[in-house]
């Protein structure tokens, strides 16, 4: 009985994303890569194109290009530096606190004072309640 020959492998973008995902290990040497180092060439560095991880120091004995299979990109990023522009708020951008405080918004007025009904309802006594007090009043007069 002759053997079945399988279809070839392909590796796609969305594998090459998700086998970087599982792992936190630098593809060179195996260790594992950590934000805070002491050492310039331990710092971490991932590839821009495919997002791996990489000791700075393994990156350049790799020949300056990512390892992953199919990526060969020759381009990083430090980790943890912005990609995008990052929103910056000024105290000068909030606005003025009233004199009195904060001034509270109108849908913030009506639910304080919604839950103030609400606690006020939850103290009062129940129907149960006053007719317990009522008999035990009744009992002591008697």
């Amino acid at each position: 009985m002759a053997e079945q020959e399988l279809p070839p492998i392909s590796i796609t973008e969305d594998d090459i994303q998700e086998a970087n995902q599982l792992s936190l290990h630098c593809p060179i040497c195996a260790n594992p890569v950590e934000n805070y180092v002491s050492s310039v060439d331990l710092q971490p560095v991932v590839c821009r194109n495919c997002g791996t991880l990489y000791h700075k120091a393994c990156w350049q004995q790799g020949g300056g290009k990512c390892a992953v299979l199919g990526c060969d990109h020759t381009e990083y990023r430090v980790y943890g530096t912005q990609m995008r522009p990052v929103l910056r708020v000024d105290y000068k951008d909030l606005p003025k606190p009233s004199p009195n405080g904060r001034a509270p918004t109108p849908s913030t007025k009506r639910l304080k004072e919604e839950q103030r009904r609400q606690v006020e309802a939850m103290r009062r006594p129940g129907l149960l309640q006053r007719l317990w007090q009522w008999l035990l009043d009744q009992i002591k007069i008697g």
